[in-house]
């Protein structure tokens, strides 16, 4: 990977990232007075939906920080089982990752293996 592709790289997550902390900073997830107690039922259930997506954002948001940081080593763009390089458009689709196509997809059938 080359200097210009980090940067693209580099860029691109600080832009997702400052979108995601804005989304999340922006997202309501009080419970305010309601009319009756089916308005009350329905905010609940936004509420839970809206925490849930506050949870999911909070770990992406760090996903993405940690990425930042790694961008400039050597290793990124490095599969972590298996040493060879990550595909670029891997990284383009998913800059977060820290493995390649076919060690993923082996990881995730061992997954299924144990569960089914």
């Amino acid at each position: 990977m080359n200097s210009v592709q980090r940067t693209n790289i580099r860029k691109h997550l600080e832009e997702k990232l400052t979108e995601l902390v804005k989304r999340v900073q922006s997202r309501d997830t009080a419970v305010e007075s309601c009319a009756d107690d089916n308005e009350y039922a329905s905010r609940i259930s936004e509420q839970k939906i809206n925490l849930a997506l506050h949870v999911r954002e909070s770990e992406l948001i760090a996903a993405l920080e940690e990425t930042i940081g790694r961008v400039e080593h050597w290793d990124f763009g490095i599969c972590e089982d298996c040493g060879e390089e990550i595909a670029i458009a891997r990284i383009k689709a998913n800059p977060t990752t820290r493995f390649c196509v076919s060690c993923q997809s082996r990881m995730e059938e061992d997954q299924l293996g144990r569960v089914g």
